[in-house]
Order: structure tokens, then C-alpha cells, then sequence
């Protein structure tokens, strides 16, 4: 009796029915409260939902009813990575391993861990065992084929996406793994071609639609630039990167000519991404593929920005030290558009926190230079000081 149960329940889940499967589970588990099988399906749904304080809550009540219940762990990890929190991530996946060494899917998400963290080396290690024990893992595949275009080995990693298009071509995610592959190598058309496919096949997966609005923003030369930037950053891993920040600076220290170019790097940085987002909001078919938050986040940076734009207008009219306010308001746009790239709740905080002192600096300074009549220099010399530190600490919570 439960096994229908369950095998009914699974296939609601798999169709997406989740909210029927939801109640269904909810019944079933007041008849059968011990079941551990009942509670994964239930950690199962909650993960599908997004909601993954629940997910973790119904993988905890498993582990206390079953503690080597290896789908347990496996749930653990997958919440965990969703929410970047990847050391919590590894200690789940590497007991799931514990238990069972010969499921695929374990190394795939142990291998994704070590990707999100730019650990290429280590990715590429993880998928390969995976393969080791069953070489058509899909996720293996993809994530291997990913790592391997990151680090570097872009041919090798085309020739495995090619042959499992052979194989599969249907599959939404093999078409969206190619098209970040062509946006890598900046062939926006052969991108646009295999996102669009994906997206036929899967129109809520958000990695595909993700994929597809960098393809449609690419079209823009600045942000085409900024992101064939942003992925040879990636590219060099987070030990070079540093290294090469610090470079940068001391070079510029020795030759002081390289300032302007170098202020001009950090702002181009700074603001493709932004921008580029809210030229994506005007577009007429572009912003259907913005996550719900990322599309508030630019209506709320286009308001901003309309204010800074008035202040120049009254530093003009009325007094200079408005420049400021819009400066410190142009400054805000930056955190607030990157509130949207983390899950952590610490990196948004953060960001929030950056965006509120930009503009209550910008204030400050109006108030202190237009009011009270005294120099502005003092909130001047806060935003500068600002924006470097926010400069350093986005770069160490990326």
C-alpha cells in the first residue's frame, strides 16, 4: 500500500504536479509517519520549490529516523549548493559517498561545489569518477564539459558536448552547456541558436534562461567586452586573480600616467553589468527572461538613476555639491544590481548595506555643503573611500 503511495507521489513530483503531490504526501504521511521514504519525497519537493529551509528540515527528520539513509545527504548537499554555503555542501556529499561510493550523481554535485568555487582542477577530478562508474551520466557530462571550457580546455570540452548532442539531442541541457560554450568564445548567433533550443525544450530552467539574456546583452559591444572579461577573470582562478589586482596597483603606483586607464577599467567593470540590465528592461522581448528579482532590482537602479540624472541638472542650477549626490547615487547602482548574483544571505546584506551608505554619504555631503555652508570635501573623501573598500570586498565575497 505505501509503495503505490510512493510510486504515485514520485510521478506527481517528476510532472511537476507539485502541489497535488504536496497534499498527497501530507496525507500519506499521517498514516505513515515513520516513513523515511515519504519524508525524502517530501525534502524532494520542497527542493523543487525552492524552498530550502523546509528541504533541510525534512532531510534532517530522515537522518533521525534513518541515518544512513544516503538520499539524506544528497538533498543536504544539493540545498546546500543552491545556497553557496559549499563547505556545509562537501561535508553532506562526502558522507553520502561514505555510504554509498558508486552513485554518479554524488560526484556530480561534489564536482559542481568545486565549480561554483572555481576549483577547475577539482571539478574535472569529481565528474571524471563519475564517468568512472557510469560514463552516460548526463549531469556528469555537462558539468565536466563546463569545467573543462572554464579551465581552459575548450576542445576537449566541445568534442564531449558534440557527441552527447549526437546522442541526445532533445536534451535541454546539453543545448544550454553548448550555447554558454559559443557565448564563451564569443560566437553570440551559434549561442543565441542553442539557448533558444534549450529554452523550446525547457522554458523555466533559469541556467538556460540566464545564458540567454548574457547572449541578448552581448549584443551590446561594452557588455560583450565586460563579459569576455569577466570570464577570462574567471578563467585565471582566484589565486592569480588577486595576484593581478595587486599587480595592477603597483604598476600604476610606479607609472602614475596609467591612473586615468586604470579608473577607467574599474568603472567599465563596474557598470557594464548594470546598465547593460537596464537596457535589457527596455528591450521589448529581453526582459521576460529576468528573474523576478532581478527585474525589480533594475526598476528600482532606472529610479535611481533618472534621480542622479536630475542632480547634475541641479549641480547646474542650484548648487555643485548636488554633483555629489549623484555621484554617490550612480555608485548605489552597483550593489543593488549585484543583490541578485548570490544567495548568500551575508553577500546581499552586504550589498544593501554598501548601496544605503553610497546614497546616505551622497546626502550627507548635500547637507553639510548646501545647508550648513561648510565643505563638501569630507563626504567626498567617504565615497571615494567607499567605493575602493566596496571594490575589495565584492571581489573577496565573489
Amino acid at each position: 500500500m505505501l509503495a503505490e503511495h510512493i510510486s504515485r507521489i514520485h510521478l506527481l513530483i517528476e510532472r511537476d504536479k507539485l502541489d497535488i503531490a504536496q497534499q498527497k504526501i501530507a496525507k500519506t504521511l499521517a498514516e505513515f509517519p515513520d516513513s523515511d521514504d515519504l519524508h525524502i519525497l517530501q525534502a524532494e519537493l520542497y527542493l523543487k520549490k525552492d524552498e530550502y529551509k523546509n528541504a533541510l528540515e525534512a532531510a534532517e527528520r530522515v537522518i533521525g529516523l534513518n541515518p544512513e539513509n544516503e538520499d539524506a545527504y544528497f538533498i543536504q548537499a544539493r540545498v546546500y549548493v543552491a545556497r553557496e554555503e559549499y563547505k556545509k555542501a562537501h561535508k553532506a556529499i562526502d558522507r553520502a559517498l561514505e555510504l554509498n561510493p558508486y552513485a554518479s550523481a554524488y560526484y556530480a554535485i561534489k564536482a559542481i561545489a568545486y565549480l561554483d568555487t572555481q576549483k577547475h582542477a577539482e571539478a574535472i577530478e569529481y565528474a571524471k569518477k563519475g564517468l568512472e562508474i557510469y560514463p552516460d551520466d548526463l549531469l556528469c557530462n555537462n558539468v565536466l564539459s563546463l569545467a573543462q571550457t572554464k579551465a581552459g580546455h575548450s576542445e576537449e570540452a566541445f568534442e564531449r558536448l558534440e557527441y552527447m548532442l549526437a546522442e541526445d539531442p532533445e536534451n535541454s541541457l546539453t543545448q544550454a552547456n553548448m550555447g554558454y560554450h559559443f557565448l564563451r568564445k564569443g560566437d553570440i548567433k551559434k549561442a543565441k541558436e542553442h539557448f533558444s533550443i534549450a529554452l523550446q525544450k525547457d522554458p523555466t530552467n533559469e541556467f538556460t534562461k540566464a545564458g540567454m539574456m548574457q547572449a541578448i546583452k552581448s549584443t551590446n559591444w561594452f557588455y560583450r567586452k565586460f563579459l569576455q572579461y569577466s570570464l577570462w577573470i574567471d578563467k585565471i582562478g582566484r589565486k592569480n586573480k588577486f595576484a593581478l589586482y595587486i599587480g595592477v596597483i603597483i604598476l600604476v603606483k610606479v607609472l602614475p600616467l596609467l591612473l586615468p586607464f586604470y579608473l577607467l577599467l574599474i568603472l567599465w567593470s563596474w557598470f557594464a553589468g548594470p546598465l547593460s540590465d537596464v537596457i535589457l528592461y527596455f528591450d521589448r522581448y529581453g526582459r521576460y527572461l529576468m528573474t523576478r528579482e532581478n527585474y525589480q532590482l533594475t526598476k528600482v537602479n532606472i529610479c535611481i538613476l533618472l534621480a542622479a540624472v536630475f542632480c547634475v541638472f541641479l549641480s547646474f542650477m542650484v548648487d555643485s555639491s548636488f554633483f555629489g549626490l549623484a555621484f554617490a547615487l550612480g555608485l548605489s547602482i552597483v550593489p543593488i544590481y549585484l543583490i541578485d548574483s548570490s544567495a548568500r544571505p551575508g553577500k546581499r546584506i552586504a550589498m544593501g548595506v554598501f548601496a544605503s551608505a553610497f546614497i546616505g554619504v551622497g546626502l550627507w555631503g548635500v547637507y553639510i555643503s548646501y545647508f550648513m555652508e561648510e565643505s563638501g570635501w569630507a563626504a567626498w573623501g567617504v565615497l571615494i573611500f567607499g567605493s575602493v573598500a566596496f571594490s575589495w570586498v565584492a571581489s573577496l565575497m565573489k
